[in-house]
Formats: C-alpha cells, sequence, structure tokens
C-alpha cells in the first residue's frame, strides 16, 4: 500500500512539473515527483525480494516434509504444494498436499490392495482407464467412454486446460483420490511441450499403479463353494 502511495504521489509531482509556467517550481516538483518514483521503484523491488525469498524457503521446507515420507518412486507437483508417492517394502501409496504453503500437510495412506481403479482424465475426459475385472462398472461414476481419436481440424478438441490422474481406493471417507499433473487457466495445444511433459509423468504413474491393481487382482478372487 505504500508502495502505490509513493506511485502515486510521485506522479502527481510530475504532473504539476509539466503543469506549472514557473520554472523553479517546475524544477522542484519534477524532482520530488522523480525521487518519489524511485523510492517507490526501490521499495517494491525489495518487496518482491523478500517474498519471492520467503516463497522460495517455504517451498524448500514444504518439499524436504513431502520427501520424508518413506517412498520410492514419488513426483511432487512445481509449487510444492502436492505429491504422490509409493513405497514398495510397505506396499503403501501416498498422497499428501496442502492448500497453501503455511497449512498443515494433509497424508492419505493407502495400501496397495485397497487400490481398485485408476484413470488419466484431460477436462473430465477419460482417455485411460485401468481396474479390477472383478468391477463390472467404473466406480469413478458413469462408464465414461475412453477418448481415442481427435479431430485435429477442431481446435478446441486439440487442446488441453487439466490433466488429472484419479485413483479409487477402498477408503470410505475419501474414495476418489487425484493427483493434478497440469492445471492451466487457459487451454493449451496438445503439441506445446508443457502438455507434453505432463503427460508422460502421467501416463507413466498410470502405468505404475495399473500394475499394482493387476498384481493385487488375484488376491481378490472370491473363493468357490465346493459342492
Amino acid at each position: 500500500m505504500k508502495t502505490f502511495f509513493l506511485f502515486f504521489l510521485g506522479l502527481i509531482y510530475l504532473l504539476l512539473a509539466n503543469a506549472v509556467e514557473t520554472a523553479i517550481f517546475s524544477k522542484v516538483y519534477f524532482l520530488i515527483g522523480l525521487g518519489l518514483v524511485i523510492a517507490g521503484v526501490i521499495r517494491y523491488v525489495k518487496e518482491r525480494y523478500i517474498y519471492i525469498s520467503w516463497l522460495n524457503e517455504m517451498k524448500e521446507a514444504s518439499e524436504e516434509e513431502l520427501m520424508a515420507i518413506p517412498h520410492t518412486h514419488c513426483i511432487i507437483s512445481n509449487d510444492c504444494l502436492s505429491a504422490l508417492l509409493l513405497n514398495e517394502p510397505t506396499n503403501t501409496l501416498f498422497l499428501a498436499s496442502r492448500e497453501h504453503l503455511e497449512e498443515e500437510l494433509i497424508k492419505q495412506e493407502i495400501p496397495f490392495n485397497k487400490i481398485y481403479e485408476v484413470a488419466i482424465v484431460e477436462d473430465e475426459m477419460y482417455i485411460a482407464r485401468t481396474s479390477n475385472n472383478l468391477i463390472s462398472s467404473s466406480l469413478l461414476g458413469e462408464d465414461h467412454d475412453i477418448e481415442e481419436e481427435l479431430d485435429e481440424e477442431d481446435a478446441e478438441d486439440n487442446e488441453v486446460s487439466q490433466l488429472t490422474l484419479k485413483i479409487v481406493a477402498d477408503n470410505l471417507s475419501d474414495p476418489i483420490l487425484e493427483y493434478v499433473f497440469m492445471d492451466n487457466g487457459e487451454p493449451i495445444s496438445r503439441e506445446e511441450e508443457d502438455y507434453q511433459e505432463a503427460l508422460e509423468l502421467c501416463e507413466e504413474w498410470f502405468q505404475k499403479i495399473s500394475v499394482i491393481i493387476k498384481r493385487y487382482e488375484l488376491e481378490r478372487v472370491p473363493i468357490r463353494h465346493w459342492q
């Protein structure tokens, strides 16, 4: 607020310097206005430096806290607000997240054998899905058609704003887990590097969790009653 006031006051003096006819007052107003603007610029740069330093420190602390969760595979979001982790020795999946860097970390722990389904979702469109064969329909809702081909002539169909990995687990309090790999305010082309990198990572984790689902599928086969 003080920075804005310095800019605003400096602008007023510069306008006065241009408006008055007396040369001496014009020079005085100009120097005062220039000094206020320079002071505002210095203050703004200092505030930004302090904020960026604080943000980097908070991100580093958040990343260290996420990395401290026992794991063998992990991915951490660029803003260090969420992470998806796998711990093979304990056969456990972790989804850790926080809304803001100052808030407490919320950690969800799911055993591998409690994972029932995984899907890649682009803007609410399911493009890939793996589920336990004993499940007749998707637990994510209605049976969504998997998108197979895109119409290259339709520019809207070739753009994506959000890319998410959805996981269905045996957890009554929160059965559907989500990890966002990309979330842009404006849609971007599938040809852009940011999308390609996000999709590559999303597919990699989709494959990992798909393997987990299939690995534990046989354990859920119902025992036949002998006659």
